[in-house]
């Protein structure tokens, strides 16, 4: 029968129905990115074994679909794919955590940091999400062969392609914009799976009633194994466009992690003095630097997060005395939580949320410290904040005589991320200086055009901070190595760097 022919309830229904299918796709494939993050993170790995495992599940199942159009497969086989979709999207979900805390433990097995970890997320990938993305692609040919079926193959071909097309549109827009940020991940794929489920049996003009029990069972044994398996319990979980966020509690004190919880942005305990992490080491800033006219310096703080620099900038500073402080964050979800939980209203100064180096790009400002603490799905310092051309930037936006302090972490003073992003640093300030904390990953790095009077500044800490005066005795100096790499925009390997030094540490701890 021509498509003109159909009834015009059949040629909506194939329309939506191959709408859905491009939506389907791609609101898989980043809400998946999503679901992985906690467990791998984010890197280049992370997305390409993604990416390997739904173009791998597409061509198989195109190929099976085209099979089964050639054997007149119809459309009633197009709604038992979309049910199968639904289905396998929810045990995914379910079996994503089990399949991930499983290869975690071998990711310690190779070497190669880039190799456990596209081997660990694919492995996850294929469990979770290979199969609903086959179930839609072999949905494809077989529906295409319903639009064309009596009608000029160009025409119809041309139709369900542009249509198919504005649906990936769709799917990559609503899960990013709107359904990720609103309800969270794990149940923007619930409603994906329902909407499949919906179609599918739209689609089958027969045994609806034993297929709508099928709804039943993923959804009962969803809400009953799923909780076995949640995150770590946190006083509150959100996701962002950029990330999972929580906010933890030990006791009255309060944690702000990301994704996988590798790390803590942000410490935050009411009337405590100290955080006991390395935000104390700012506390020594307004004695390094002063502003032209002997007031407290403009500072800037970059990735804000809850505020922890901020709080440790302002502890031996008189509560009246004003401070000229801007506090920059690319995630405005990081910034209502900071307010919530970290009291970062209260604190003196100006929000921005944007990117840190759009923020400099675009500020008519200069400041007499920046302070850097910008880290992407927990771990990794974003590559285009830690090349020459941006500390050429920050230089240009300070003041003369002017520095720059920034969270680095690394194990040991041998990392190759850590000496490769020193010297870039040091390729545009004359004095670098590099404070290891004592127990923990982080290094403070501080640079400027004149002399960093560390020294000097302890003199003014109270005998309860003499640990922080120690550690500074273990500072050391830093000058620029020409035949040494640096990060360039053109050239910034920092997943690759950041993940080798975790396996490497992992498998030095094993032994």
């Amino acid at each position: 029968m021509n498509i003109s022919q159909r009834s015009s309830h059949s040629k909506r229904l194939f329309g939506v129905t191959t709408f859905v299918i491009g939506a389907g796709v791609m609101a898989v494939e980043l809400t998946a990115s999503r679901l992985l993050a906690p467990f791998f993170g984010a890197s280049m790995f992370v997305w390409t074994s993604l990416i390997v495992t739904i173009l791998l599940a597409l061509a198989l199942g195109y190929w099976t679909g085209g099979n089964l159009a050639g054997k007149g497969a119809k459309i009633g086989t197009v709604g038992a794919a979309l049910c199968g979709t639904s289905i396998t999207l929810i045990f995914g979900v379910i079996i994503l955590p089990i399949c991930a805390n499983a290869t975690s433990g071998f990711l310690t097995s190779f070497s190669a940091a880039f190799v456990a970890l596209f081997l660990g997320s694919f492995v996850a990938a294929v469990v979770a999400f290979a199969a609903p993305v086959f179930l839609l692609a072999a949905a494809g040919p077989i529906l295409l062969k319903e639009w064309s079926e009596g009608s000029d193959i160009g025409n119809a071909s041309g139709k369900y392609f542009a249509i198919s097309t504005v649906g990936s549109v769709v799917g990559t827009l609503l899960p990013t914009l709107i359904l990720v940020p609103t309800v969270g991940a794990r149940h923007t794929i619930e409603m994906i799976a329902l909407i499949f489920m919906a179609l599918g049996l739209a689609l089958i003009p027969w045994r609806r009633d034993a297929l709508a029990a099928l709804i039943f069972i993923p959804a009962l044994a969803y809400s009953e194994i799923q909780p076995l398996f949640s995150a770590q319990k946190a006083i509150e979980q959100r996701e962002s466009p950029y990330q999972l966020i929580s906010v933890l509690s030990d006791g009255e004190k309060r944690y702000l992690t990301f994704n996988e919880s590798l790390g803590v942005q942000s410490v935050y305990e009411p009337g405590a003095q100290r955080t006991g992490w390395y935000f104390d080491y700012l506390a020594l800033l307004p004695w390094l630097r002063r502003s032209a006219d002997g007031s407290s310096p403009k500072i800037a703080f970059i990735g804000l997060a809850g505020g922890s620099g901020v709080r440790a900038f302002r502890t031996f500073l008189a509560p009246e005395e004003k401070t000229d402080i801007t506090g920059v964050d690319l995630d405005p979800t990081v910034i209502e939580i900071g307010k919530k939980y970290f009291a970062l209203g209260d604190l003196p100064m100006r929000i921005v949320s944007e990117d840190g180096r759009m923020f400099l790009q675009h500020t008519k400002n200069t400041f007499d410290v920046i302070v850097f603490d910008m880290y992407s799905t927990q771990v990794y310092i974003p590559p285009h904040v830690a090349t020459k051309e941006f500390f050429t930037l920050a230089h240009a936006r300070l003041s003369p005589g002017g520095m720059i302090a920034m969270n680095v972490n690394a194990p040991s003073d041998d990392s190759p991320l850590l000496k490769t992003l020193v010297n870039t640093i040091a390729s545009q300030f004359k004095n670098v200086r590099v404070i290891p904390m004592p127990t923990e990953w982080n290094r403070v790095v501080m640079a400027s055009d004149e002399s960093i009077p560390l020294e000097e500044a302890t003199t003014h800490l109270p005998p309860t901070w003499n640990d922080v005066a120690l550690t500074i005795t273990k500072t050391r100096d830093v000058r620029y190595d020409p035949s040494a790499d640096i990060f360039t925009d053109d050239r910034a390997p920092i997943e690759l760097l950041t993940d080798s030094m975790i396996v490497r540490a992992a498998l030095t701890k094993e032994k």
